[in-house]
């Protein structure tokens, strides 16, 4: 029996690859959408049961930058909504990972060699990231903001009286603004996989986002002190900095645009010689020898006559071009006129 021949791994279509990606319609596409949602929907759940058997220390841990602030809240199930918003943020912290990982693989078609590897690898960058960016928020921003909001506009006749539901939606935001201040350098990088940057726009772009750091510093921390508006600005840049490194690292051994386009043609001019059949060249006969052609016959020819001493005068004349003897004509072709010429054809 024959064995059937197998088709190499290189040949065979692999399951996401983004090249029949692409070319899948638009209900296909919502059809993945829908189950990458399912899937950072049931990580959320998993979470937030997780948060709901250690509620009471997380609440005393988020309660702790209010420096000892009492809250009420208005309604019944105001304690219950509280709660229910507490597990359910964390969830969504402890979800992070996932949750970049479904969107980047979602994306995926639209950055080049892209793998697998490089997925999950920016995906544990991006939670340990976030994590980070939460700590530096809950330690150093919001301990400052929270005592210049709840203390400074305080009167005899003025007193704060906050709910729950308000302070925990405040600290959620102003977490989330913490983790993504850091998550700079990581936005930069897949950006740049989708369309490669220069550093030098990026240097360019700068002074706007100074601008914005100061912007988004005063949201975050309300306060006149310019010390507090620092400890947000100066990470902003910071970050952004390390973001240009970080492009500038990954496309230093890159070709401009331009080249890899050359490189693309040359390569697909290439497999099409490689592929064009070729024709063979008509190989010329040796000419047979009974065919005439041209050879070299001496023929006599008579000496120039010698001028007398009578005949010369004074006028310098310019000596006649003396005649060659021999000269070129057809002839039959023998064994003779194939044989090497010896001695000089010339008198």
């Amino acid at each position: 029996m024959r064995k059937r021949a197998k088709t190499p791994a290189t040949q065979r279509p692999a399951k996401a690859d983004s090249v029949y990606r692409e070319k899948l319609p638009l209900i296909e596409h919502l059809k993945e959408l829908r189950r990458r949602f399912f899937i950072v929907a049931v990580v959320v759940a998993v979470g937030a049961a997780v948060t709901y058997g250690l509620e009471r220390k997380l609440i005393d841990v988020l309660l702790r930058p209010a420096h000892g602030q009492d809250f009420i809240y208005t309604s019944p199930m105001g304690g219950m909504n509280f709660l229910f918003s507490v597990c359910l943020d964390v969830g969504l912290v402890i979800a992070t990972p996932v949750i970049i990982y479904q969107i980047l693989a979602f994306v995926q078609p639209l950055m080049k060699n892209t793998s697998r590897r490089f997925l999950l690898l920016a995906s544990a960058a991006t939670g340990t990231v976030a994590v980070g960016g939460v700590v530096f928020g809950y330690f150093i921003g919001l301990p400052q903001a929270l005592h210049f909001l709840l203390h400074q506009f305080v009167t005899v006749q003025v007193k704060p009286l906050i709910t729950i539901q308000s302070y925990m939606q405040f600290v959620a935001l102003y977490l989330l603004g913490s983790a993504l201040m850091f998550q700079l350098p990581l936005i930069l990088l897949f950006i740049n996989r989708i369309k490669p940057f220069k550093p030098k726009k990026l240097f360019n772009y700068e002074r706007h986002l100074i601008v914005a750091a100061f912007v988004i510093a005063f949201i975050m921390n309300p306060t006149p002190n310019i010390v507090d508006q620092l400890l947000v600005v100066v990470p902003i840049i910071v970050t952004y900095q390390l973001g240009i490194a970080l492009v500038w690292l990954v496309n230093r051994g890159r070709d401009p645009e331009w080249l890899a386009q050359l490189r693309l043609q040359d390569a697909e001019r290439q497999a099409e010689r490689a592929n064009r059949t070729l024709v063979p060249y008509l190989v010329a006969e040796p000419l047979p020898l009974d065919e005439p052609e041209l050879a070299l016959e001496p023929i006599p020819v008579a000496a120039d006559p010698i001028p007398s001493p009578e005949t010369t005068t004074e006028t310098t004349v310019s000596a006649p071009i003396p005649q060659s003897r021999y000269m070129a004509r057809p002839i039959a072709p023998t064994r003779r006129n194939y044989l090497p010429l010896r001695g000089s054809i010339i008198q």
